[in-house]
């Protein structure tokens, strides 16, 4: 009967800790999708204050990043026109006012996107916290049971 007990509450042990692994992977997975967004949130934040100042900064003199290190002199034009990224590579040109409205509309996307990662992330680190109180309250039992 005891040896009975013993192998089922390894078993119980086995799975939880399946489990554990199964969330945990979740949990990690869920953390690089929350911090990538939060990289792109940032660039598109750049891209809506540019739109707001369109007007302000065409004939301006700017610096192109080159990356690594290297800046390039450039002038913006002025132009009725702007290219919006749309996704899948692919661009399409608009006017300033309706590609603003089309970053803000992906940035509200976004905002609740990211909000459902938040809450998915708390439900994963509840699931944790309890999977650990179970596995912690078996092998405290199996313990009691050794001795």
């Amino acid at each position: 009967m005891a040896e009975d007990q013993e192998a089922n509450a390894q078993d119980v042990i086995m799975q939880l800790r399946y489990l554990q692994n199964l969330y945990t992977q979740q949990y990690e997975s869920l953390q690089n999708s929350i911090t990538s967004y939060s990289l792109s949130a940032t660039a598109l934040q750049r891209n809506i204050d540019l739109l707001v100042r369109y007007n302000m900064v065409q004939d301006s003199n700017i610096m192109i990043s080159g990356e690594g290190g290297v800046y390039v002199p450039g002038k913006i034009g002025k132009s009725e026109q702007v290219l919006t990224y749309v996704g899948g590579g692919y661009l399409i040109e608009q006017e300033p006012a309706k590609a603003l409205e089309f970053m803000r509309e992906n940035q509200k996307k976004g905002e609740a996107a990211l909000s459902r990662m938040l809450s998915d992330k708390k439900k994963l680190e509840g699931e944790l916290l309890d999977i650990d109180y179970k596995l912690n309250a078996l092998e405290y039992q199996q313990q009691g049971r050794r001795q």
